[in-house]
């Protein structure tokens, strides 16, 4: 039976909070505050964990190749994920038609890219979706290769991840139109790998090799300081995301490693419980937020923000949840 940390919850509401800030500050403000060491890593924190929870799921497993996407799976999948992602496509048609009669400003996003993810009313972040649709088809063949091998399985994700980034700059499309660059999964492979390296030093009781997470950690750290407060660039690499690649992961990793270190297993704290009650329905509210940051023009009053989206998003959650259950 696949043990439940509490901490992979609590750091999963505290990372959605850290997104809704990211979507909420201006960039000056975010610079400002050195956000690149904390609200700055929210996606690089649920990457991780994404490698994290597939190392602990498939820990426990001896699979093969053949039961990796089995009918089973891909209903488990469809309910977890597409399941909402189809409720939310039909409340945003329904959201931005009511907000185009009241407010007279067109707000749909309608076009292929609806077919990979982006929904019909699309706010800040929504090209996290599509990461999350290629990881419905990537992960298990991610995790039954660690399984087996993980050096060279790591090895050649960190590889595959570079060799992306390096074509990447060569494309001239990217330079019109993002959104393919930034929803590939391909840049958050090392990201993966880490977390798959994860599952194993926090499932065990043996920590020694947790000083090499430390340096890497340290020194990712470094790199995001000097990014930042120098202006250092990577050549032959996209500039959007240089503070959010192989390089920075680690100190993402090391996030992680060190709030399952700090925060209990189990906890009946209010606090606690809440943040974890958020973390669970993290993706309903992420959902919530797109919608929410496609309608508004005024996003910078923090405190609205952070409850019409929590709030919303909450509410979400337990219908769906509700709805999916009725249907399996």
């Amino acid at each position: 039976m696949k043990q439940h940390f509490q901490q992979i919850d609590i750091l999963k509401g505290l990372a959605i909070i850290a997104v809704l800030l990211l979507h909420s500050l201006s960039r000056e403000q975010l610079i400002a505050s050195y956000a690149v060491f904390h609200i700055w890593q929210a996606v690089p924190i649920f990457m991780v964990l994404m490698g994290l929870n597939l190392g602990m799921s498939y820990s426990s497993k001896t699979l093969h190749f053949d039961q990796l996407y089995t009918p089973h799976y891909f209903q488990k999948k469809a309910l977890r994920i597409i399941f909402p992602l189809l409720l939310m496509y039909v409340i945003s048609l329904v959201a931005g038609f009511v907000w185009e009669q009241v407010y007279a400003r067109e707000v749909y996003t309608l076009g292929w890219k609806n077919l990979i993810g982006v929904l019909p009313v699309s706010g800040k972040g929504n090209y996290f979706i599509t990461l999350l649709l290629q990881s419905l088809i990537v992960l298990p063949l991610i995790g039954y290769t660690f399984n087996r091998w993980p050096v060279r399985t790591s090895l050649v994700l960190v590889f595959v991840e570079i060799v992306f980034q390096l074509i990447a700059y060569q494309i001239p499309y990217f330079e019109e139109d993002r959104y393919l660059y930034d929803a590939a999964l391909f840049r958050y492979f090392s990201a993966i790998a880490l977390g798959l390296w994860l599952s194993r030093l926090i499932t065990t009781s043996d920590k020694r090799y947790s000083w090499l997470l430390l340096i890497a950690g340290i020194g990712s750290g470094l790199y995001l300081y000097f990014h930042q407060s120098q202006g250092i660039s990577l050549p032959y690499i996209r500039p959007e995301w240089q503070a959010q690649l192989f390089l920075t992961f680690p100190y993402a990793a090391l996030l992680i490693f060190a709030g399952i270190l700090a925060f209990p297993q189990q906890s009946g704290f209010a606090v606690l419980q809440t943040i974890a009650t958020i973390g669970k329905a993290s993706y309903h509210i992420f959902l919530a937020q797109v919608l929410y940051f496609g309608l508004v023009q005024d996003d910078m009053d923090i405190a609205l923000n952070l409850a019409v989206c929590l709030i919303a998003g909450g509410v979400f959650y337990w219908l769906e949840s509700y709805l999916s259950k009725k249907l399996s």
